[in-house]
């Protein structure tokens, strides 16, 4: 994707979760740096895993390079994902909570409700589930109980 067409449907993403969730657009975006599945992977798990993209505050959004932005609704929405965590990053939204790890469950649990209002605003079937994710925390960090 040229960097036009990418600076266009980056506004259209952040439009949309000021929209959905009450973010202010940025005054500066992240960078977005496409990479080949095997270079994503190497950087953010350093080996093969199923990473499509990932955040870093200092660095920009990462995305992976097969992912067809332009026509593909379900990868627009793996970016939308990823800039949420950009607002969030320079809202400060979650830098008030106790821990890094309550931090980053709450964080990942809001980018993925806005990600699903996103796919149903755009009608969209396709949902994504946070099931199974949960940043690595010590026992007495878990944020939420276990239910049985």
């Amino acid at each position: 994707m040229d960097s036009v067409a990418l600076a266009a449907l980056l506004t259209k993403l952040f439009v949309a979760i000021h929209d959905i969730g009450g973010y202010p657009v940025p005054e500066v975006y992240p960078e977005v740096h496409q990479l080949a599945p095997a270079e994503l992977q190497q950087k953010f798990c350093k080996g093969p895993c199923g990473v499509k993209a990932f955040y870093a505050p200092n660095e920009g959004v990462f995305i992976d390079s097969s992912l067809d932005l332009e026509q593909d609704i379900h990868a627009r929405s793996i970016l939308l994902h990823e800039l949420v965590h950009h607002v969030q990053s320079v809202s400060g939204r979650f830098d008030s909570m106790r821990n890094a790890c309550i931090r980053s469950n709450n964080a990942e649990r809001e980018a993925y409700r806005i990600q699903n209002l996103y796919l149903i605003s755009i009608h969209s079937t396709h949902r994504v589930a946070m099931t199974g994710w949960s940043a690595r925390c010590r026992r007495n960090e878990v944020p939420t109980p276990t239910i049985r």
